[in-house]
């Protein structure tokens, strides 16, 4: 049985896809991590493993190719993997589309061979920034760092220096938050 993408997710990740490949080529690293925060929007709203991966990867390709230079061999690698990402998502190769995902990591991971802790501590960077942001968006602490696989203390020391309380919007339609609650908690 072949395994899908809901509809949403998969019109996303494509057009995220897209416009990120579209950044490399113009040398845009803001609009790259800003595209990233798209993936984001995603998996606050389905939990997918992966919007979470294409966040991750956005992130730490912007903060690389900012070190690498975007006319480096290293970008159009780059562009190229996730052109071949963005192929498998629109031909519902889901398997495909997570291996390739795998493979946009090791690249990351094994392009800065003499750096590799650099590569490391981008990358967590990325999901404790990325993970913040899902908690601004009403995810708990909790599941977040179980999405991302980094502690809670990780996590809400980072929140802890930022202002997301400050800037988090506070609803007061329990209407609306109760019907957001039971869809996480409603089978797909």
């Amino acid at each position: 049985m072949k395994e899908a993408v809901p509809k949403a997710v998969k019109k996303d990740l494509v057009r995220i896809l897209k416009k990120s490949q579209r950044y490399i080529n113009s040398g845009d690293s803001k609009k790259l991590k800003s595209i990233s925060d798209d993936a984001v929007h995603n998996l606050t709203i389905y939990q997918d493993e992966d919007s979470l991966s294409l966040a991750v990867i956005l992130y730490a390709i912007s903060k690389l190719l900012e070190r690498w230079g975007f006319d480096s061999e290293h970008a159009e690698q780059a562009r190229v993997l996730l052109g071949s990402a963005q192929f498998s998502v629109e031909h519902d190769e889901v398997l495909e589309y997570r291996e390739k995902m795998k493979n946009l990591f090791e690249f990351i991971s094994t392009v800065e061979k003499e750096s590799k802790i650099y590569v490391e501590k981008v990358i967590e960077k990325a999901q404790i920034k990325k993970g913040s942001s899902i908690y601004a968006q009403g995810i708990s602490v909790a599941r977040v760092a179980d999405l991302f696989g980094i502690g809670q203390w990780e996590l809400l020391n980072y929140i802890g220096k930022t202002r997301i309380h400050d800037e988090i919007e506070h609803k007061s339609d329990v209407a609306e938050r109760l019907r957001f609650a039971r869809s996480l908690f409603t089978p797909r």
